[in-house]
This record gives C-alpha cells, sequence and structure tokens, in this order.
C-alpha cells in the first residue's frame, strides 16, 4: 500500500494501519538507538517515545515523503537527545560524589565524550546530504544501495559523499581537538 494511503488510514484514527507503517522499522530503529546508547532498557525507551511522537506528528496532518528515512533520524535524535540528558545526569552525579575516579569509570566517560564529540560533529555538518549519508550507512546500517534508493542518489554520489562525510568528519574533530575543545 502506498505511503499515502496509509497517512490517510492514520489520520482517520485506524491504528492498525499506523503499526503497519512502523512495524517494518522498529528493529533497525532499536539498533540504532542501542548503537549510540548501549542500554537495552533506554533503547526502548526512545523507540517507544520516537513511535508515539512519529503518531502525533502524522495524525496533526504534517506530511511525510519518506518516512523509513524520517524515522531513522527521528530514532537518531531522540537518542541522542538521551545521551545528553544521561551525560548532564552523570556529570550532576559526579559533582555530588567526591570520591577517587576508577579507570573503568574514567574510561566510559572518556568513550562517552567521544562518541558525543563524533555525533555533534556530524550533525553540525553544513551539507545535509553528508549527514544523512553517514547516518543512513553506519548508524542505521543500510547499504549503499539501500541508502541511494532512500535518497534517490547514484550509488556512487552515495559512495562520494560518505569519502566526502568522513574527511569532513575527521577534520572537524581534528580542529576539535586541536583547540583543545572536549
Amino acid at each position: 500500500m502506498e505511503l499515502n494511503d496509509i497517512m490517510k488510514r492514520i489520520r482517520k484514527g485506524e491504528d492498525e494501519a499506523f503499526a503497519e507503517l512502523v512495524h517494518p522499522h522498529i528493529e533497525r530503529a532499536y539498533r540504532t538507538s542501542y548503537s549510540l546508547l548501549g542500554s537495552k532498557e533506554l533503547a526502548e525507551e526512545v523507540v517507544q517515545n520516537s513511535m508515539l511522537e512519529a503518531y502525533r506528528y502524522i495524525k496533526d496532518g504534517k506530511e511525510i515523503q519518506f518516512f523509513p528515512t524520517w524515522f531513522s533520524r527521528l530514532v537518531s535524535h531522540r537518542s541522542i537527545d538521551m545521551m545528553r540528558k544521561i551525560g548532564r545526569l552523570k556529570e550532576s552525579e559526579l559533582e555530588t560524589k567526591h570520591h577517587g575516579h576508577t579507570s573503568g569509570a574514567m574510561d566510559e566517560a572518556i568513550i562517552n565524550e567521544t562518541r558525543s564529540e563524533i555525533e555533534m560533529s556530524i550533525h553540525s555538518l553544513e551539507n545535509s546530504d553528508y549527514r544523512n549519508v553517514l547516518l543512513l550507512y553506519y548508524y542505521q546500517e543500510h547499504t549503499v544501495q539501500e541508502v541511494a534508493e532512500m535518497l534517490c542518489l547514484n550509488p556512487s554520489t552515495v559512495k562520494s559523499h560518505l569519502r566526502r562525510a568522513r574527511i569532513a568528519l575527521k577534520e572537524r574533530l581534528m580542529k576539535s581537538l586541536a583547540m583543545g575543545v572536549n
């Protein structure tokens, strides 16, 4: 069934239409969220909240052209929001504790900081094509062919965008490192 027909059914209140729309994308959404958060419970929470947000968005009459891509981005953004929230919580916990740091806690903090820096760098890339290609390929684990079909690009263009995006991302991260930005 066509996306527009499913959207109309959802707006009419057919809840099974939403299930039909979102069901094929839940596993990938969960994997994406889990890869960013590293927690089964948090990933499940993010996916569930993303589904609610998508449902409300559709019910409000907003148009979505490529639901799989849009939903993947929504889940990625909400996972990043959750990472930031958790980071703020961990910071406040660290401030209240005056105990010595263990190397495990320090390693985890470094990994989280690095992950956060990479995420921020990806989302700050000026070229949205580069951002989308990176997120779809690395975080949603789509193949080059799938990314090409989703974004209506040639596979060779996707490969080129991936290469250029990696270079741009590396330059950003190196600048951040050189400037001492954490």
